[in-house]
């Protein structure tokens, strides 16, 4: 073997042993929401579990939108109009279901190890591109939070958030590292999983336009209109197979996801009323107010401004349907958060051991309450 092969695989090895601490805090934080998961199969409670959930261990991890996505990878779209159906969930995370079902694996066995697997890939990837943006310490406080973060039981669920996240993080770092034609590829297959994805292209932007004038500066402004193209590409898809370019927003609205400029100001007034209806909505209300103080710690800590906007775009536009409903939820895929909350452990040993133990207590907490409300 060559000196310089040798020296490559000592180079792999001390990168892998350099990682270990984040492949213990990812496993503990999943062996929370597995261990949890397989106590409530035992124990109680079942509430809102439906009969398939019930006879797997980890079945709530499943249930929800989980059924959806489970229905698109055995059938197909089915549009029906004003009724709730499966084009409002985006195609990749039910094609990779699908490819390892051929495989032989069950479809929920094969969501729950994609997301499990892109979690750990996510959380690397964060951590590598929280080191290029704001510093070492800083990374591994992300790291650790996002492990245990108290709405991460999602990222163990059969849904795409994991494998989204790592998307966007591994785009960003694609990007910083000048190699766009692979930032362009992830930045599509992200949103083929979740349009969250289009708002990377914000924090892409600033770097795109670094590059020198000419080819280069338009690959790379081309990379950052990836995501839109996508996005098109899954539309174009809709209208060949249902006829109907826009029938995911369209079967949004069975959920009474209607967007609208005021939207957001009728989330606040019907508040008292929703409240009333499922008093889960107050979790939401909570983690809402605390995304956006999370990316104003994140702001004033240096993260770049393109992502503390992307941060705020993807915390606050869902509240344009007039609803608070699963906010908490859907910001888990804005990474400035992570970074915000991180700035508020660092520096304080206290605050910090304060931090991961609320966190891993309201992730099991969390967990439990899949059985009774939507995420």
């Amino acid at each position: 073997m060559s000196t310089v092969a040798v020296g490559q695989r000592v180079d792999v090895l001390a990168g892998v042993r350099s990682r270990a601490w984040i492949v213990g805090w990812w496993a503990a934080g999943r062996a929370i929401v597995l261990a949890t998961a397989a106590a409530m199969h035992l124990l109680g409670p079942r509430a809102l579990a439906g009969d398939d959930e019930r006879r797997s261990t980890f079945g709530v991890l499943a249930s929800w939108d989980g059924r959806w996505y489970r229905t698109v990878a055995q059938n197909g779209y089915l549009l029906e109009p004003g009724r709730q159906s499966d084009p409002a969930f985006f195609p990749l995370y039910p094609a990779l279901l699908r490819a390892l079902h051929g495989l032989g694996l069950g479809y929920d066995t094969a969501g729950l190890l994609v997301s499990q697997i892109g979690f750990l890939a996510a959380i690397v990837a964060l951590h590598a591109l929280t080191r290029e943006l704001l510093g070492a310490r800083l990374a591994r406080r992300t790291a650790i939070y996002l492990a245990l973060f108290p709405v991460g039981f999602v990222f163990s669920m059969a849904y795409p958030e994991s494998i989204v996240l790592c998307a966007i993080a591994l785009t960003a770092l694609a990007a910083l590292r000048g190699r766009w034609i692979a930032a362009a590829v992830l930045a599509a297959v992200g949103t083929l999983a979740r349009p969250e994805t289009l708002f990377v292209a914000l924090p892409l932007l600033p770097i795109a336009f670094r590059e020198p004038r000419g080819t280069r500066r338009g690959i790379a402004l081309g990379a950052t209109a990836a995501p839109f193209a996508a996005l098109g590409a899954f539309a174009l898809y809709l209208q060949l197979t249902l006829h109907d370019s826009l029938a995911w927003t369209h079967a949004e609205r069975a959920w009474g996801r209607r967007f609208t400029p005021l939207g957001v100001v009728r989330a606040f007034a019907d508040l008292p009323r929703a409240v009333h209806g499922n008093a889960w909505v107050i979790r939401d209300l909570v983690f809402f107010l605390l995304y956006l103080g999370l990316l104003e710690v994140a702001r004033r800590r240096g993260a770049p401004l393109g992502w503390t906007v992307a941060g705020a775009l993807v915390v606050v536009l869902p509240t344009f349907s007039g609803s608070f409903h699963s906010v908490a939820r859907f910001g888990l895929l804005a990474p400035a958060l992570y970074w915000g909350l991180a700035a508020l452990g660092e520096h304080r040993p206290r605050t910090d051991r304060a931090i991961r133990i609320a966190s891993a207590v309201l992730l099991a907490a969390g967990t439990v309450s899949l059985a009774y409300v939507f995420p």
